[in-house]
């Protein structure tokens, strides 16, 4: 006489599935967190690429670091940005080959980008993209009167740390000189940079955001994704908090031009993660870098080694890494 056959009872069957639910739940946040640290392994990459294609290009133009841009005559300068000088030092010469530098873009505010030059500027590069974004690779802007589809970058190139100097040309607007790197007609060398190249910025990430603007005066909207846009005074409204008629979220939204507000020139004047938005208006910009990493962001420094900065590391310290002769003295431990 065969035995009769038992199965699981209810009980039973219900402790399993708890026992199941709790294992998922410990193990996804480590799945979790391995996927973030392979993102950010290669937003790091990304970045080594980039001072990789910058050293490639200082040894072909007389240690001579890419700008903002040049200018043509008293019209608008011809604001091709330091990624798409960087094109085929990165191994991307066919995509520079596209790009006509002679060809005048315009004024973003007055003239629509020209025909010509569209599809260089909606073609994505994934090694300018943080895989840890989850903002979308292009973005449709309207300027004047046609949406223009651009592709955007996480990676910005260090004109000053932002601090007022007391001109009218200030060093928050790529157009003018400042005590960085980088902006339209600059020409800086190695050789300026007295901090060292070890103790001075070249890129460091920021987020992207999704091209659209909130025309309203309300709470701080997400940081990641918006930047308080108005009135003449960044300064005042980056400060202070308040001032801004609009929320504009089309930062970094381009890599192909270099002075238009959503361009890739930025300054030091925020820490990372900074709970303040960013300031705009026009094209000038107090910045903060910016990541979906945890804890801080990546930074390219002038000898092309890569490093993590820290959202705790001090304002001074932090601004004096986006000087290149302003003699502070830093340390890596305060980073």
């Amino acid at each position: 006489m065969r035995s009769a056959r038992h199965g699981f009872t209810l009980i039973e069957l219900l402790v399993v599935i708890a026992i199941i639910a709790v294992l998922i739940a410990l193990l996804l946040p480590a799945v979790q967190a391995a996927r973030e640290a392979a993102r950010r392994s290669q937003c790091t990459n990304n970045l080594k690429q980039i001072g990789l294609a910058m050293h490639n290009y200082l040894s072909t133009w007389g240690e001579t670091l890419p700008n903002a841009g040049s200018r043509l005559g008293t019209s608008y300068p011809n604001d091709h940005s330091p990624l798409a000088r960087l094109l085929p030092y990165a191994e991307m010469g066919n995509l520079q080959n596209l790009i006509d530098f002679n060809l005048q873009m315009g004024h973003p505010a007055v003239a629509d980008l020209p025909v010509e030059v569209r599809t260089v500027a909606s073609t994505v590069v994934s090694m300018f993209l943080c895989p840890s974004d989850p903002a979308q690779p292009t973005t449709s802007i309207t300027y004047v009167s046609t949406a223009v589809k651009y592709a955007g970058t996480n990676y910005a190139m260090n004109q000053s740390d932002g601090t007022n100097n007391g001109t009218t040309a200030a060093q928050t607007h790529p157009m003018n000189p400042g005590n960085g790197l980088c902006w339209v007609g600059a020409g800086t060398t190695l050789s300026q940079i007295t901090d060292g190249t070890s103790n001075t910025l070249a890129f460091t990430e920021s987020t992207r955001g999704d091209g659209t603007q909130k025309a309203n005066t309300a709470p701080i909207q997400n940081v990641l994704l918006y930047r308080a846009m108005g009135g003449s005074d960044v300064y005042s409204v980056a400060d202070t908090g308040t001032g801004q008629t609009t929320w504009d979220s089309r930062r970094l939204n381009s890599w192909l031009r270099g002075t238009i507000p959503e361009g890739p020139v930025m300054n030091g004047y925020l820490t990372p993660n900074s709970p303040k938005p960013d300031s705009i208006s026009g094209s000038t910009k107090l910045t903060a870098a910016r990541s979906y990493h945890s804890g801080g962001v990546n930074a390219l420094l002038c000898d092309g080694s890569v490093r993590f900065l820290k959202n705790s590391v001090s304002l001074p310290v932090y601004r004096g890494l986006w000087t290149r002769g302003g003699g502070e003295i830093l340390s890596s431990d305060s980073l």
